[in-house]
């Protein structure tokens, strides 16, 4: 093999991870590619419900991300579309939350037939944790993606992290 050529392959993957300065994090999980934009630290995954965790300490971000396939739920049935079990897992996840805290907040802030995605809020006031969630289907897999903003001094404005669960979610 030329020499050359491996010299140019290696400096591909070594920049592919940077891009006009900012370092990208790629993961797989459960055979779905996710791409996080800055630095991210994998901090844990949760078992029962597929969900990967990652922290950037800089942002002070925390990101949860699932993948799992739709035939594992309670509520699956064969003869629902996609968007039909992508809305009783919304369903199903919002009332297990408010039936296990006291203090919480739900808003449903975008659905899209389409694209089988619903975009919502969580909010736990008396924890003072808000989450911005993603849950659609893509590839027979119910995909979510979770953002907690933690950063006091310069959080992310509501719009700001809409689009950023989206842009996790579609990789873009």
């Amino acid at each position: 093999m030329n020499f050359k050529f491996l010299k140019l392959f290696f400096t591909i993957i070594l920049f592919s991870n940077i891009t006009f300065g900012q370092t990208k994090s790629f993961y797989s999980i459960n055979d779905e590619l996710f791409e996080l934009p800055g630095k991210w630290e994998f901090i844990g995954k949760i078992e029962s419900s597929a969900q990967w965790g990652f922290s950037n300490k800089k942002l002070e971000h925390i990101l949860l991300i699932n993948v799992r396939p739709i035939d594992m739920f309670e509520f699956y049935n064969k003869e629902l579309s996609e968007f039909e079990l992508l809305n009783k897992f919304y369903t199903w996840e919002s009332e297990s939350w408010e039936k296990n805290e006291n203090n919480i907040e739900i808003e449903k802030i975008e659905v899209n037939e389409v694209e089988k995605y619903i975009i919502w809020r969580l909010k736990i006031k008396d924890k003072n944790m808000e989450n911005y969630i993603i849950h659609g289907m893509k590839n027979n897999k119910l995909i979510g993606v979770s953002l907690s903003d933690n950063n006091r001094k310069k959080p992310k404005s509501r719009d700001e992290k809409i689009d950023f669960v989206k842009k996790i979610y579609f990789n873009k």
